[in-house]
């Protein structure tokens, strides 16, 4: 299977081939195994080449997913190739609107780095959420401006709350 994987301005063409819960991925020239297992609803145990990593993953819409990995919280987008050669046909015209940011998981909104009328950048970080005793740091996936924040420091979240929306 073949599909592309996008963060911010980042886009990477991804190959998987899968057995069992072992995956074989190809980004570009390198090829890694991925051993994956379920911790919880949300939680991923992953052993990348030997190389042990927890990661939170949660769907956020369509084809989106929010992902906690080594303390940081980022927004992927997965879509099929033929989806991504018509966003740029349209010139990136697809991506535009309004966004709004959700928790990847329960936790706890430890502060909020932004507000409203506030323009932010691609990596720009936008909100602390403490899930399972760490301290994620939500970032901004595209430039906008906050067009609202529904979440105040200290407030507790369910997964896929929204938290914020970029315009």
């Amino acid at each position: 299977m073949e599909l592309i994987v996008k963060s911010g301005e980042r886009v990477e063409r991804v190959e998987i081939s899968r057995d069992g819960a072992r995956y074989r991925l190809r980004l570009g020239e390198r090829e890694v195994e991925v051993d994956v297992r379920a911790l919880g609803p949300f939680v991923r145990s992953l052993l990348v080449d030997g190389e042990h990593h927890e990661a939170a993953v949660l769907r956020a819409r369509d084809g989106r997913y929010r992902i906690g990995w080594a303390g940081r919280t980022t927004e992927v987008e997965v879509v099929d190739p033929l989806t991504h050669l018509a966003e740029q046909a349209h010139g990136g015209a697809l991506r535009h609107g309004r966004q709004s940011v959700a928790a990847y998981m329960p936790g706890r909104v430890v502060s909020i780095a932004v507000e409203v009328g506030q323009a932010v950048e691609p990596g720009q970080a936008l909100v602390v959420l403490e899930a399972m005793k760490m301290q994620n740091e939500i970032q901004a996936d595209r430039a906008g401006r906050i067009s609202a924040v529904h979440v105040v420091a200290g407030q507790a979240v369910e997964g896929g709350d929204p938290l914020l929306e970029i315009e």
